[in-house]
């Protein structure tokens, strides 16, 4: 058998990178929901509280995928509306969806989804790489976790935040 050439070694380093980036996002808990017909969770710990809809105060420089402020206990939170950030239609807000109220970092802020489904445990053995989306920039999604045969799409929420 030939030696692995450094080319073949760097292409095979990338997958032992991303397989164990999947990992350590997996074997943990997971709050799933909905958006635009698709199943997404984040980690459990980032999330704060999650809300019914209500009406939002919108601001007049808020952001395309704003969808206005909430004040929770004293402190004003942007909302922004999920199906806009990650590049859908946005979401006909009413009194069936949901705002998560997720914190990273140093930064609290609310997302728009259609519904909350679900608190999973995800092992290291059910998660997966994300596959490669052919894009430059940071990844939105952490892996594609199995559940109950289904693929939930587990979201970084850092990068997601940064750029609103």
């Amino acid at each position: 058998m030939p030696p692995q050439t450094a080319l073949g070694a760097g292409i095979d380093m990338q997958k032992d990178d991303e397989a164990a980036a999947a990992a350590s996002a997996g074997n943990g808990q997971y709050v799933t929901f909905s958006c635009g017909g698709r199943a997404y969770g984040v980690d459990i710990m980032s999330v704060r509280e999650i809300r019914s809809w209500s009406p939002t105060t919108e601001l007049p420089d808020q952001p395309d995928t704003g969808c206005g402020c909430l004040d929770i206990r004293g402190e004003v939170i942007q909302v922004y509306d999920l199906g806009a950030v990650l590049g859908g239609g946005r979401i006909q807000a009413d009194h069936g969806n949901v705002v998560l109220i997720v914190a990273i970092g140093s930064q609290t802020v609310g997302i728009l989804v259609d519904a909350v489904s679900d608190i999973i445990h995800v092992g290291a053995d059910d998660m997966r790489p994300a596959p490669a989306n052919g894009r430059a920039g940071p990844r939105v999604v952490a892996g594609v976790a199995m559940h109950d045969d289904r693929m939930v799409a587990i979201l970084d929420l850092a990068p997601i935040v940064e750029t609103l």
